[in-house]
This record gives C-alpha cells, structure tokens and sequence, in this order.
C-alpha cells in the first residue's frame, strides 16, 4: 500500500470525472429545455420517493465494501469469495423490500401527498415504475462494484463510467429528436436501458478478471452473515438519516412551494454532484487503504490516512467551489440560461457550504466502519439523531413563512454540529497525536472560514463578463491557495512540499 497507488487511481477516476462533469452539465441543461421546468421537477421528485425507499442500498454498499477490504487484507481469495457471495443474497433480499414498499407506501405517496399537477400524474406514475427497476439494477450492481474497488481497479471503473456517461449522451440525442411520444417517459426509458447495459458490463468483468473470488457459490455461514447483517443494521440507521435529510428536504419543500423549487433544488443537486465528484473520487482512491491499514493493525499509517484524506478532500473543494460560490449567478445563467427557477443562486450556495462539510467527513466516516461493528453502532446513534432534526428544523422554518433556502441552513448548522462529533469520537477511538490533531484543526478552519466569506461577500444577482469571470476567478484561486501553502499545511507536509519542488525544479535544470 502506497501514497503512489492512491495517486495512480486518482488520476484514473479524475479523467473519467471530468468527461463525466462536462457531459452531466450538458445533460442537465439539453433535459430542462426539453423537458421543461415542470416535468424536469416532476422527474426529481418521483426519482426523490425510490431513493427514500432504496436506502438500504447505501448501507450494503459501505458494508459489501467494507467487508471485502478487510477480508482482501487477509489475502484469502475463499474469504473474500464468501463475503462476496453473502452480500448477493443480502441484495436480492434488499430488492425484495425496496420493491414492497415502492409499490405500497411510494405509490400511496406519490399520488395522494406530492404536489403534481393532475394532467401529468399518469406520466409521473409510469416514470416511477421505470425509476423502480432503475433503482432496483442499482443494487444488484453493489458486490460487483465493490469488488472492483477492493481490488483498486481504477482504471477500468474510469473508462466503464466514460462509456455510460455516452450512453446518456446518446439518450439525451434521442430525448431531443422524440416528437410523437411523451419526453417524460421516454427519458425514463432510456435511463433504464443505460443501466441494464452497465450492469451487464460489470458482471462480466468481475468475473473474467476475479474468476475465483467473483465464483457463484452457496454458503451457508450464519456466523459471517450474521456479522454483516448486524453491521449493516447499525449502519442502516446513519443511511436512514442521511436519506431524510436529502429527500426529505426535497419533498418538504414540494409540500409548501411545489415542483417549481424541486426544480430548482434538482439544479442546485446537480452542480453538487459536478462539484463533489472530484474529491469523491479522491475519497474513492484512498478509502481501501484506510479500511486495509487498520485490518493489518498499520495503526500509525491510518491515522495519517484519516487526517490527510479529510484534510485534502476540503482544500480539493475549496479549489473548486470558490468560483462557484462568488460567481454563481454567471456560472449557472452560461450554463442555462437566463430563466433560472427562484432561489436556484442561493440553494446552490447553501448546498455547496453543507459539502465543504461532508468533504472533512468522508474519512471519519471510513475510520467508523474499519474499526469495527460497536464503533459503527455508537457513531451511527449520535450522528443519525442530529441529521434527523433537519427535517422537522425544516418544517418548522417553512411555517413561520422562510424560503427554502433556510431548509439548506439549517441542514449547515446539524452538519457542523455532527462534524464536531465526530472529530471526538474518532480521537477518542483511535488516539490522534495532540499536536498533528491540534494542526489539523487549525489548518482546516482557516480554509473553512475563507470560504464561509466568499459566500458572505459573493452577490448572487450580479453577471460578470467573461473576461472578469476568467481574470477574478484566477484572483481568487491565487489566494485561496496561498492560504492553503501558509496556513492549511503542517510544518512536515511544508518541508516536503518545498522538497520535492526544489527537486524537480533540480531536475529539470541539469543538462543532458
């Protein structure tokens, strides 16, 4: 295990992201004008009420992960072909809930609570049954994802998501073509071929490539099922909070203003998605490392994991979203237009504060799940009971007649505080050393609070000129990483830094 290898697999997953993020931004811009504010509403919200009911999909994903790292450590190809097995059955099991309660609970949702206009209600109903099975592929895709990950074969995950991100490009081409049939469905349609052809890809890679940990066997091991069973069902109750406060924000707010703000709120997600990508595939790199470090008691490498991947992971955000946040205005109206549904500047901003968070969490999250079942269960308790007063803070702040962009602030202000959290109980599970701790602490505020600042000065109804967004954007990025090199790193990561510079500016200088 290597910084190199997390570096190699990095670059793999930038390039497949940054196709991924021009094209998604496309995609995004070519479906509202086709299909329009209201349907591209519609869209989101039907697909908002799977993604409630297809939680536990999330919760299998850190557990298959997780499981499958550790037993990699151990380099028994039987024990990882075991876990691998269990986790399908674990799946198929999933699918069979999430499919009752679609079909139960969901469609009762979706046809008497959500604000729908009823000329579209039958079109939204079959958009949903198409989200089903879209969401339902999903899951089954999760062990041979996993697997792949585990592996950290980067490479291939990189040019399988370039070839699906094709494919949507391909059905949005069609999307825009369609005259006699309706756009909504015909979308839906689409999107679920597109995911039917990549799961078929990753189940014939996974086993050509791990024939013998990838083989279809029967295992009859309660005892290693009843391990990821019970983990997974610690980890079900952060997933469940992490839900409610993403989807549930978005059907409060259809509640009181309607699908024109799920539209909005749709946009906003989407530049979330765009923007996080980068660090989520940084995350992404490191992450089997950090489960394996600790699985091998390497118990020095993976507190450096954790602080290093948690500290990065902000400053690759900061990098990002400053421009966003001070020119956000610009920024979207270049991307769609000058018809942007209301509050879409500020939600974006709000949105991109509550991931500057969630950037610093990712690696304590991980650390949570590689020490083990009792540290996920008490960490998962405190942390799914704060997120969960998103909602109802919410609700609350949308009856004394607030906009919904407060919704988003009050989500900031459970994360801030869930953040505080965990910075206390992984300490206090794993023992940081004082001053690396204290530095880290230090480091990341700085960066944090500039970044609450350019938020605070940026105007969200001002446009900029190209050359002003171009010549204030390199301003911008200039200082925010000169903070970074004085007041981000630590005295080791400085000297190193200022090393392997002079090093290569060395290098480059000698004469052949």
């Amino acid at each position: 295990m290597s910084n190199k290898t997390i570096a190699k697999n990095t670059l793999f997953l930038y390039i497949r992201m940054l196709f991924n993020m021009g094209a998604m931004l496309y995609i995004s811009r070519v479906v509202l004008q086709v299909l329009g504010v209201e349907d591209f509403g519609i869209y989101n919200i039907v697909m908002g009420v799977v993604v409630l009911f297809s939680f536990f999909n999330g919760t299998m994903t850190a557990t298959t992960q997780r499981f499958i790292n550790v037993e990699k450590a151990s380099n028994d190809i039987q024990r990882v072909n075991k876990v691998f097995n269990i986790s399908i059955l674990n799946h198929l099991l999933i699918i069979f809930i999430v499919f009752l309660l679609a079909e139960t609970v969901g469609l009762w949702f979706l046809n008497h609570k959500l604000v729908i206009p009823a000329e579209r209600l039958q079109a939204a109903n079959i958009v949903y049954q198409l989200a089903l099975i879209i969401a339902l592929v999903e899951i089954i895709k999760v062990p041979f994802n996993a697997m792949i990950v585990a592996h950290e074969k980067m490479g291939f995950y990189a040019w399988l998501g370039l070839g699906e991100t094709i494919l949507k490009l391909t059905s949005v081409f069609i999307l825009s073509h369609i005259t006699y049939y309706d756009k909504l469905i015909t979308y839906g349609c689409l999107l679920l071929s597109v995911s039917l052809i990549v799961l078929s890809l990753y189940v014939l890679f996974t086993k050509y490539y791990f024939k013998e940990a990838a083989r279809f066997r029967l295992y009859k091991d309660l005892s290693k099922t009843k391990e990821m069973v019970s983990f997974s069902g610690w980890m079900l109750m952060g997933q469940v909070a992490y839900v409610g406060s993403t989807q549930g924000l978005n059907m409060v707010s259809n509640l009181f203003f309607g699908v024109a703000v799920n539209a909005a709120v749709a946009i906003a997600t989407q530049v979330e998605g765009a923007v996080y990508s980068f660090v989520n595939n940084f995350q992404m790199a490191a992450n089997p490392q950090l489960v394996q470090s600790y699985a091998a008691k390497d118990y020095d490498r993976n507190r450096q994991l954790i602080l290093g991947i948690s500290k990065y992971s902000l400053y690759l955000m900061a990098i990002l979203s400053a421009p966003v946040l001070y020119f956000t205005h610009t920024l979207l109206t270049f991307w769609l237009g000058d018809h942007l549904p209301q509050y879409t500047e500020q939600l974006v901003q709000a949105i991109i504060a509550c991931l500057l968070i969630s950037a610093m969490a990712g690696a304590f999250w991980m650390s949570a799940l590689a020490i083990g079942t009792s540290t996920v269960k008490q960490y998962n308790i405190i942390v799914a009971l704060i997120d969960l007063c998103t909602v109802p803070l919410a609700y609350y702040l949308f009856t004394l007649g607030y906009n919904p962009v407060f919704a988003f602030v009050g989500k900031f202000s459970t994360m801030v505080i869930s953040q505080l959290y965990r910075l206390y109980f992984i300490n206090k599970k794993i023992k940081f050393n004082h001053k690396e701790f204290v530095s880290y602490l230090v480091n990341v505020g700085v960066v944090f609070g500039l970044l609450l600042g350019i938020i605070y000065i940026s105007d969200t109804t001002r446009s900029y000129s190209l050359l002003e967004f171009i010549g204030q954007s390199i301003i911008l990025e200039m200082v925010l990483i000169c903070v970074i090199l004085i007041f981000g790193l630590n005295t080791a990561e400085k000297n190193f830094l200022f090393s392997y510079l002079k090093k290569r500016v060395k290098n480059e200088s000698t004469p052949y």
